[in-house]
């Protein structure tokens, strides 16, 4: 069977069902994310067109590994086209958190320079109001203002580590494992026969069991998950 013969308007779940069927497992759409899943798509484009164009693509389509590869690939790419909006709100979340980060740093500019009049700013001005005005009115413009700087790095600091952890923990949630694209991790030996160095499903023809790259086909090191039947 060509991928040209399946209905240009099936859907993710049905090529699902086109995979169980014919090859004992189906791809974990529920744990998918989309930029893993757009990452694979395109490693095993990648290497299906290595394959291509190392033996032909009429001896590759007599292969049913090979065509195993091109049925998971359709498959991604239909669960994409049909979660578009989950990218959208992904990078949604991504704008957020970099807005927080911002915040972050906008509170560290302060502090710097709130750091610098204490450090730097703030020793000439003494020397300089004890030259021209006197003592003990230097002395007394150093214990006000030093002690109201002191202050403000200390509450300032605070502001930065609290402002910094709840941005971090806002990434965190972002980035926390929400599992691994189709289902934790299909490993090359879970993709019934895709194991690393080789197509899945049946005997390869003659010169075609060593197809280059084909673990990476099948997820390279970050192999792709699947469910059983």
């Amino acid at each position: 069977m060509n991928l040209s013969d399946i209905n240009p308007i099936v859907t993710s779940k049905k090529m699902n069902s086109i995979m169980s069927t014919r090859f004992g497992y189906t791809i974990d759409y529920n744990r998918l994310n989309y930029g893993k899943a757009l990452h694979l798509s395109n490693t095993l484009s990648e290497n299906i067109n290595k394959i291509r164009r190392s033996y032909g693509a009429h001896t590759a389509e007599t292969n049913s590994k090979y065509m195993e590869l091109l049925m998971v690939r359709e498959g991604l790419n239909k669960w994409l086209v049909e979660n578009r909006k989950l990218m959208e709100g992904e990078m949604g979340k991504s704008e957020a958190i970099l807005a927080a980060k911002d915040m972050v740093d906008s509170i560290q500019d302060m502090l710097e320079k709130v750091s610098k009049m204490q450090v730097e700013q703030m020793p000439a001005l003494i020397d300089t109001i004890r030259d021209q005005i006197g003592n003990e009115q230097a002395d007394a413009f150093k214990n006000s203002v030093g002690q109201l700087l002191a202050g403000m790095l200390d509450s300032m600091t605070q502001a930065r580590e609290q402002a910094d952890g709840a941005a971090r923990q806002l990434a965190g949630e972002q980035m926390a494992p929400t599992g691994m694209a189709m289902g934790g991790e299909m490993g090359a030996d879970e993709m019934g026969g895709m194991a690393a160095g080789e197509i899945p499903g049946g005997e390869s023809p003659e010169g075609m069991d060593s197809f280059a790259a084909t673990d990476a086909a099948a997820g390279g090191t970050e192999p792709v998950g699947r469910e059983k039947r």
